[in-house]
């Protein structure tokens, strides 16, 4: 705080006390901080004794760290698998997450917990062997009032594991780490490796236990599906058998019957068609040329060609005989008559060649016109059958459907109950945990900082409100605020210190302020009154600075008065002030100098009888009168105005009043009240001595 003996001090509104203000800047915290310091370091002091304590007396902790890659694209062991391969759109991401949440899933731990042996472990809630923990237990059971069960323990087990148990997974990886910590560094270890084998069991086994139930649901299934196949097969015959729908090599027999009749009816028209063809041949053929070239292929026969063959010999005979003998030669008339018979034998053979065409002929006609009749009333039939085939139609359509609806379901079960054999989890351990060497808790550095960190920021929160609840002095514009009085001089915090300098320089200044905002100079006709106050807790620094006060005005040469005005430090054996006042003994005997300050000094005297007499007005009147004539200052130790009332008519009565102010100590409430109260004694507050800290935490 700065000190003030180089200029005058500020004319402050004078408006009268205020009220005590609750707001600091930033500076003033600092002075709050290191003023209450005491608080501070005692906080301090008892958090981090209590990280140390807890430090070495905690039980060691040890965690074991055990890292599962996770894929979320299955394994393709199968083309068909019950379990889809394909990666979510968000990477498979949210997969991970739920496998996580499996992990820490009661399924698991359970399977963890009885692997480990959790639940006899007195670490994991299990009863201890030694006294305490049996009494411990006892005192559960009596007022449960029934025995501790088996799955108790191992509900107990679980929740402690959750407690020790952390499963964590890195961004933008597919590992997770399961984490547990544990008393005892192979016991942390194990754990963990039971809990990655216990998961990657759970995974096989919610495998194979979807693959057997949802085998099994399509085996129920097949059981209706294949009674369906039945039902329509029995419909199926039942129709045909009812609407006469015989089937042969996958075809109706009627439509069978009707493509044969059609191709029987076809080849019997291309019979009828070649006989009457082979009929019109031999007729025209029959009477014509007897040239071998000349004779049509349906009348080439061997006896035809034989008989052909004779008669051309004959004709090449009867040509050479001709020419040799005449033509009445009787060899010639007998190779006529030899022609005459082989042409005779050829019409015959022609006539039954154009009888059994004929036949031939009529045979095919009729059989193409039976032909014809069967084939109209198959035409017929079909007609008739045609509705019927509809409906057939109908039935093998429907049949066909619930075969294949069979068929996929029994392949589809024998699939799956297939691969219930076959895990395509693709999830491995990559690092199995070993136990660790160093423990995990507690960290005594770690803690020591935080409780030194939390022990000052619980100190300064606890400064902050207690200075807040009972707000002290924190600067020099804040008592001017306080008192509405100016502050003469700042002293520094140890007035009874040997550097007289220090002291001297602010009390002269404070002395010279006095008197020129009195609007007089130092006279010897007159003395300057001036009253010193104080709250009570200031009461040291007010007989100080009123001692200090004296002595530099007596190294001024001026002649100086201290009166002892403060009635809570009357002695009964001496006479002083009151005794004055009322005319009971002389000033002169009742006064003394002071060795120490060179100032004459009148004690407050006997304060046992009553007062009001003696602080009458003409009493304090020509009291003041009388030490004017004889001294240039009269300082007058006012005490504790609060406790002090009495000595009103003689606070009224001095020049000036006073208030001395220690910073970082004197309460803001008791300052307003002293400032009231000098108001109220018809004397306000002219200016303060400033004090600065004292260091005292209050």
């Amino acid at each position: 705080m700065a000190q003030s003996h180089g200029f005058l001090p500020a004319v402050v509104d004078r408006g009268g006390p205020a009220e005590r203000e609750t707001t600091a800047e930033v500076g003033d915290l600092w002075r709050i901080l290191i003023r209450r310091r005491r608080i501070i370091l005692g906080t301090t002091a008892l958090f981090g004794l209590a990280a140390l304590l807890y430090g070495f007396l905690a039980t060691p902790l040890y965690t074991a760290t055990s890292q599962l890659l996770i894929d979320p694209r299955d394994r393709q062991v199968v083309t068909n698998d019950l379990n889809a391969g394909a990666v979510a759109p968000d990477g498979g991401i949210t997969k991970i997450e739920s496998q996580v949440r499996v992990i820490e899933s009661d399924t698991v731990l359970l399977r963890a917990i009885a692997e480990a042996g959790l639940e006899a472990d007195p670490e994991f809630g299990a009863t201890g062997n030694g006294i305490l923990s049996r009494a411990v237990q006892g005192l559960r059971e009596a007022v449960s009032g029934s025995e501790v069960q088996p799955h108790n323990a191992t509900l107990r087990a679980l929740r402690n594991l959750r407690r020790k148990l952390a499963v964590k997974r890195a961004e933008k990886v597919f590992v997770v780490d399961v984490v547990v910590t544990a008393s005892d560094p192979d016991k942390a270890a194990r754990i963990v490796n039971a809990i990655a084998r216990a998961y990657l069991a759970d995974q096989a086994e919610a495998r194979v236990n979807a693959a057997k139930r949802a085998a099994g649901e399509l085996n129920a299934r097949l059981d209706s599906l294949r009674e369906d196949v039945l039902a329509a097969e029995t419909r199926l015959e039942a129709f045909r058998a009812d609407n006469g729908l015989i089937a042969s090599s996958g075809r109706l027999v009627g439509e069978q019957q009707l493509t044969e009749s059609n191709a029987r009816l076809v080849a019997a028209r291309n019979r009828t068609a070649d006989a009457k063809s082979r009929l019109q041949g031999i007729r025209s053929a029959r009477g014509g040329a007897f040239d071998a070239g000349a004779t049509p292929e349906a009348i080439q026969s061997p006896t035809i060609e034989r008989l052909r063959s004779q008669y051309a010999e004959l004709t090449s005979k009867e040509a050479d005989l001709r020419t040799q003998l005449g033509e009445r030669h009787p060899f010639i008339t007998a190779i006529r008559t030899q022609k005459s018979d082989v042409k005779r034998l050829i019409d015959a053979e022609l006539g039954r060649i154009v009888q059994g065409a004929e036949i031939e002929y009529q045979r095919a006609l009729a059989n193409e016109r039976s032909l014809t009749g069967n084939l109209e009333i198959l035409k017929a039939d079909s007609v008739q059958t045609g509705k019927a085939n509809v409906r057939l139609r109908e039935l093998e359509r429907e049949l066909d459907a619930s075969r294949s609806v069979y068929n996929t379901f029994l392949v589809r079960s024998r699939e799956i109950s297939e691969q219930a054999s076959v895990d395509p989890t693709n999830a491995r351990v990559i690092t199995w945990a070993q136990p660790p060497e160093d423990r995990s808790w507690p960290l005594r550095l770690l803690i020591l900082g935080a409780a030194l960190g939390g022990g000052l920021g619980l100190g300064a929160g606890l400064a902050l409100v207690r200075e807040y609840a009972r707000p002290t002095l924190l600067s020099r514009r804040q008592l001017e605020r306080l008192l509405g009085a100016p502050v003469l001089a700042a002293f520094p915090s140890a007035l009874g210190s040997s550097d007289g300098a220090a002291r001297a320089a602010p009390a002269a200044f404070a002395l010279d302020s006095l008197y020129a905002l009195a609007g007089m100079k130092h006279r010897k006709d007159r003395a300057l009154s001036v009253m010193v106050a104080a709250p009570a807790s200031d009461a040291a620094e007010r007989r100080a600075l009123i001692d200090l006060l004296a002595a530099v005005a007596v190294a001024r040469g001026d002649h100086v008065l201290v009166v002892e005005a403060d009635l809570g430090s009357a002695d009964p054996g001496n006479g002083g002030l009151l005794e004055v006042l009322r005319g009971e003994i002389s000033f002169h005997t009742a006064s003394t100098t002071d060795a120490a300050t060179g100032a004459r000094r009148l004690p407050v005297g006997n304060g046992q009888k009553p007062v009001r007499d003696a602080f009458e007005r003409e009493n304090v009147h020509r009291f003041l009168s009388h030490v004017a004539e004889r001294y240039d200052l009269v300082l007058l130790d006012g005490g504790t105005l609060a406790q002090n009332v009495r000595i009103a008519p003689l606070v009224a009565a001095v020049d000036r009043l006073i208030v001395v102010a220690c910073g970082g100590h004197t309460l803001q409430d008791d300052l307003v009240e002293t400032g009231r109260i000098a108001a109220a004694l018809g004397n306000a507050p002219f200016g303060a001595l400033l004090v600065d800290g004292k260091g005292a935490t209050r």
